[in-house]
């Protein structure tokens, strides 16, 4: 019997080939075998319902890269992502993101904020202290070259693995998992 696939939905207003590592991340993501990704490209103020769609596609994991789709709220003005019954992987790669004055709302504890920098670490842990987890992507660098972009693939995937070993426990076999009990 084959396993079900692990999806992950990844959101971002930047394509992925503009995101120094990040091809090569969802690559290997992909190529673990046990894992299904899709991309959504996220314009802000399109019309749409965002997290309709990322509910219809079951993931179990939400990536998102520099706060897309934080502005979308629900009617009691809460953030929307805050109704997705999965973890959550949100990348800060930049400072001053257009959505970062969203981040004092309350948030669920299925989010995990990454961000680049010590910097920008240190700025986020004081302005919103209330972040259920907040971690900085080790060895981030800016640049494009063919080792900044590696370096930054394996920034992401140990950021990827510390979000799933929260819950989720993998076999022997890469690319499977499965459901660690509740106790």
């Amino acid at each position: 019997m084959e396993q079900k696939k692990m999806k992950i939905v990844i959101v971002s207003s930047e394509k992925p080939e503009n995101i120094s590592g990040f091809g090569r991340f969802i690559r290997r993501l992909e190529q673990e075998g046990g894992v299904e990704t899709a991309c959504l490209f996220y314009v802000p103020r399109q019309q749409g319902d965002l997290i309709g769609e990322i509910k219809a596609m079951q993931p179990r994991l939400l990536i998102t890269v520099n706060l897309p789709g934080f502005d979308r709220c629900t009617l009691t003005d809460g953030i929307s992502y805050n109704l997705l019954d999965c973890r959550q992987l949100h990348l800060l790669l930049h400072e001053n993101l257009s959505n970062e004055e969203y981040l004092k709302k309350q948030l669920s504890i299925a989010m995990f904020f990454y961000c680049a920098g010590n910097a920008y670490y240190e700025r986020l842990k004081e302005q919103y202290p209330n972040l259920p987890y907040l971690e900085k992507l080790p060895d981030w660098q800016a640049g494009t070259d063919e080792r900044t972009a590696d370096a930054n693939a394996e920034a992401l995937y140990a950021a990827f693995r510390e979000v799933l070993r929260e819950g989720f426990e993998f076999s022997i076999e890469p690319g499977r998992y499965t459901r660690m009990p509740d106790t």
